[in-house]
């Protein structure tokens, strides 16, 4: 009988590669942090529109009917969100982090890489705790996307980036709290910083978990 010994057993080669979950980055999780924050930038600037509603006019008398498209007001919105998810699934909680803490310093040390530009003043407004979320939710979402193994698990991954979204919108609704309390301006708000985006991003999520799994399909991860 042949019997494996111990230090063979527990070789380099035998044990499996994981993400690093420390908060210590390393080589890959610095590059991830770079294409990161690109990918940040990118999608916040990048914006699309779309009618915020379709009771468009039909019009029956001739065929075919004609329909009449009413793009006003419009509808829209950045795939800011897709990209948190989609550079934690991919790069995984340590470099999603990182990325969302290298964004935020760039725009508010004043690069105009928000919304609506960049600078310390966005340390007033509303939707700062949205901001904030990005953070916790990359990390949850990264944790998620490489639980157990490397290997590109589809329900993780939509599990982590729903996850992330609900963390984003917790933080960004307790921020609009301490700023208005329970009043019709918290209400407004709500309704402006979570419920109309929500569409866009739902569409994001789906979006970059749909690339994440293949890139890491393609990438034998």
């Amino acid at each position: 009988m042949v019997q494996t010994s111990t230090a063979e057993s527990d070789s380099p080669t035998n044990i499996p590669r994981r993400r690093k979950r420390l908060p210590f980055p390393g080589i890959t999780e610095l590059l991830w942090v770079l294409i990161g924050v690109g990918l940040m930038v990118g999608a916040t600037l990048f914006h699309l529109e779309v009618p915020d509603r379709f009771p468009q006019t039909f019009d029956f008398s001739h065929w075919p009917p004609s329909m009449q498209w009413d793009w006003q007001p419009m509808y829209r919105f950045s795939f800011q969100t897709a990209a948190v998810f989609l550079s934690a699934c991919m790069g995984g909680p340590v470099a999603g982090g990182l990325t969302q803490i290298a964004y935020l310093a760039l725009g508010l040390y004043g690069f105009p890489v928000f919304m609506d530009g960049g600078s310390l003043d966005y340390l007033a407004r509303p939707a700062i705790g949205y901001l904030l979320g990005f953070i916790p939710a990359a990390i949850i979402t990264g944790q998620w996307a490489f639980q157990e193994s490397e290997r590109a698990n589809l329900l993780r991954l939509l599990t982590g980036a729903w996850a992330g979204l609900g963390i984003i919108h917790l933080c960004g609704l307790v921020g609009l709290v301490l700023r208005f309390g329970f009043s019709q301006g918290w209400t407004t708000a709500a309704y402006q910083y979570s419920v109309l985006p929500l569409p866009g991003q739902i569409l994001g999520l789906f979006l970059a978990v749909g690339m994440s799994f293949l890139m890491r399909k393609l990438l034998l991860t």
